[in-house]
């Protein structure tokens, strides 16, 4: 029985990347199908309202060519998706003053891209693209640098604090922060935003909000919806700038999660079924956090080295609890160790006695 355990087990590992591949395909190709079922009829509806108005504006104005009144509508539609309004009332809001500026400058240094504000101008898109080069290595190394900064802060100390004054292990400690942590960014940054976007925005629903929140702060913006279109000029960039700093804040603090839950002992096992075990044997691990398992008969040739039983735990002096047979390889005894195993398995030739004679 524990031989064949074994043998699936074995299997598992050596076929696990393929089926995660073949899993992941499958993955697309069956949300491609559920969007099909789902919207091709919604589309075809809106599709027959559209040529039912059409055909029936025609009717009504025999005065109007057919077409110019689609000419009018490709124009209308172009400049729609260009950011530009046709409507009179709002002749005197522009897309591109300082704050909508901002606003379109965050968008792309995050990678949210909405798409309802583009440059205009030939200059505009070169000065963009030549922007991006600098600006989105610029943010990711920015962001980068502020996750590991917060690391330490907000991840490590509370967990060495559940450690130390609840008595956990490590991984329960962890596993119990990162869901706090979740459900903390959860509320904080998706399900409170959405509710006062639906209050503010009286034609979007909470769901409509939360979708928005979510397409936002994943990088999707997809741009189907923007706060303060419907509003004067002044709320407009109101929420623009409070959707940038919302931007920027939101991709920092997912990031931090992000993290945290990687480093998780359970996605690291996950990570290890499928790309294998030695690609991240000693990953993130230095010479002055291993030790030596000097219990067993260890072969000169193939030192064994094991974790502590916790990085996060202070060091024991040596003088008041001595640890038989364990040692800490630190980067000046590391060098002493392998000049003696050097020396074990490349002894020096023993020297010859002097002749009593001579």
């Amino acid at each position: 029985m524990a031989r064949s355990v074994d043998s699936v087990l074995g299997f598992c590992r050596c076929y696990a990347f393929p089926v995660l591949v073949f899993s992941y395909v499958l993955f697309i190709l069956a949300g491609g199908a559920v969007f099909m079922v789902l919207e091709q009829p919604e589309e075809d509806l809106l599709v027959s309202e559209v040529r039912g108005l059409r055909a029936g504006f025609l009717q009504d104005h025999p005065c109007v060519e057919e077409s110019s009144l689609d000419e009018l509508v490709r124009t209308v539609l172009s400049a729609g998706r260009r950011g530009v309004s046709e409507e009179e009332d709002q002749d005197q809001e522009y897309n591109f003053d300082f704050t909508s500026s901002l606003f379109f400058v965050t968008t792309f240094l995050t990678t949210t891209g909405y798409g309802t504000t583009i440059p205009l101008s030939d200059e505009g898109r070169v000065f963009c693209m030549l922007y991006c080069l600098v600006g989105i290595p610029l943010t990711l190394l920015l962001l980068s640098c502020l996750t590991h900064a917060l690391l330490p802060r907000v991840t490590h100390a509370p967990i060495r604090h559940l450690q130390l004054y609840c008595g956990l292990s490590h991984n329960r400690a962890a596993l119990l922060y990162c869901g706090v942590l979740a459900v903390c960014t959860a509320t904080l940054f998706f399900l409170l935003p959405a509710a006062a976007l639906s209050l503010l925005e009286r034609d979007w629903s909470f769901l409509e909000s939360l979708y928005y929140c979510f397409i936002s702060l994943s990088t999707i913006g997809l741009g189907d919806y923007l706060p303060g279109r419907t509003q004067s000029q002044a709320v407009r960039q109101g929420l623009e700038f409070a959707t940038s700093c919302y931007l920027v804040l939101g991709l920092i603090v997912l990031l931090v999660v992000a993290e945290s839950f990687w480093q998780l002992q359970q996605v690291q096992d996950l990570v290890r079924l499928f790309v294998g075990p030695r690609v991240s044997e000693l990953m993130g691990v230095g010479l002055d956090e291993l030790t030596r398992d000097s219990g067993a008969q260890i072969s000169p040739m193939e030192p064994r080295y094991t974790l502590p039983i916790s990085t996060i735990s202070h060091p024991i002096p040596a003088a008041s609890s001595p640890v038989e047979g364990t040692f800490t390889l630190g980067k000046p005894r590391m060098a002493s160790y392998e000049k003696a195993v050097s020396a074990t398995v490349h002894p020096e030739p023993p020297i010859d006695p002097p002749d009593q004679n001579d």
